[in-house]
């Protein structure tokens, strides 16, 4: 997937459509991981109003390679694509690994995560801490109803909008056109977190022990 630099990069407003509520407009940054700067993660991780819980979602092309990654608070998403380049980004690639995906001091949760943490490693060659698989709070894992039910839980004065669950969280690749769509899955991941206790059982691919982390990426390279 390559997209030119003039079809990302942008800052746009979007709006919630899971919960029967007017909840506060959401600004959404989408910019190619070769345009990533330490500013767009600081302008991010500056709207947590409380808490460490970043939502995280991630979609994949053709052999399962990573496309697009997305990061959300309650009020900002920030949406990287992998641009044909993405594997020489080494200054950019550096930034999202400080800032956010071995940034310890953020918690980072989302569905299927192990095939993140995989895909990362393959595709990038980076690495993940304190990540946090959402599916095993639902219902059945990798089932519709998982990603129902959690975020029922959330908000659970306000009615879910399951339809709309469904489109959001049916697998299928990076389209540029429906990127507000797949903003708001890690939007809707973020949300989905916020109420959950403390957990334990973090993926963490950033192993220091060799054997230790030959074992792990052991169990998640098959994903």
């Amino acid at each position: 997937m390559t997209l030119s630099a003039s079809s990302v990069d942008s800052i746009t407003t979007i709006y919630q459509q899971f919960y029967n509520a007017s909840l506060p407009p959401i600004t959404l940054e989408h910019l190619d991981l070769g345009s990533l700067t330490a500013k767009s993660i600081v302008d991010l991780v500056a709207t947590l109003s409380s808490g460490t819980r970043l939502g995280v979602a991630a979609s994949y092309g053709e052999k399962r390679v990573l496309e697009a990654l997305a990061f959300s608070t309650e009020s900002r998403v920030l949406l990287i694509t992998m641009g044909g380049n993405s594997k020489s980004t080494k200054r950019q690639k550096k930034i999202l690994k400080n800032g956010l995906l071995c940034n310890i001091s953020l918690e980072k949760h989302g569905f299927y995560m192990e095939r993140l943490a995989a895909a990362l490693h393959l595709d990038l060659g980076l690495f993940i801490q304190q990540a946090f698989d959402i599916a095993s709070e639902g219902d059945t894992r990798g089932s519709m109803s998982a990603y129902k039910a959690v975020l029922a839980r959330a908000r659970t004065e306000d009615s879910l909008n399951e339809p709309f669950v469904e489109s959001i969280f049916t697998e299928q690749p990076f389209i540029l056109s429906r990127r507000t769509e797949f903003a708001l899955r890690a939007w809707a991941c973020h949300i989905a977190v916020q109420a959950f206790p403390d957990k334990p059982g973090a993926i963490d691919t950033f192993i220091k022990d060799p054997q230790a982390r030959s074992t792990y990426q052991s169990c998640i390279i098959f994903f």
